[in-house]
């Protein structure tokens, strides 16, 4: 019995630098990987936290916070 497995990609410490994620997104899908889960740190350091974060809830079936985005604001976590 063959069971074929899924291949996914993980990224992460993005830190705003959309530039970067854009070539990795291009060479995942260039690869054929479909499932792309991002394991944290979209913002801090680069200048387009923003548009990475826009970018990653878009393309990734499981976007994680990592420690830099605490700062992220978030109604639901109320202390904002």
């Amino acid at each position: 019995m063959f069971v074929e497995l899924d291949r996914i990609a993980l990224i992460s410490d993005v830190h705003g630098n959309l530039t970067a994620l854009e070539a990795v997104l291009a060479d995942i899908e260039a690869r054929g990987i479909e499932r792309v889960l991002n394991l944290g740190d979209y913002v801090g350091k680069g200048p387009r936290g923003r548009e990475v974060v826009d970018r990653c809830r878009e393309r990734c079936e499981v976007n994680l916070l990592g420690n830099w985005d605490d700062f992220l604001p978030d109604p639901a976590r109320g202390g904002d």
